[in-house]
């Protein structure tokens, strides 16, 4: 029972020592990772630009410029 065990557990150890990724392919993997990231960032950041530029019907409202008043100015 005991060689069983012991069989066991150094199998179970084999086994997750060995399932992970090599150091080489963690870099590659956070590399793949970090451009899947920003392109869906750059998509994400066009449609919300497209979404807040006016479309072909709208109006662009003009911006409101100082003008003078002349009507309180002129009668003193």
């Amino acid at each position: 029972m005991k060689k069983n065990t012991l069989v066991l557990s150094l199998f179970c150890l084999l086994v997750f020592n060995s399932c992970g990724p090599a150091a080489e392919n963690r870099e590659a993997m956070h590399v793949r990772a970090k451009a899947f990231q920003d392109s869906i960032a750059l998509i994400i950041k066009t449609s919300m630009d497209e979404a807040a530029a006016p479309g072909p019907g709208q109006q662009v409202a003009p911006t409101p410029t100082a003008a003078p008043t002349t009507s309180a100015a002129a009668t003193k």
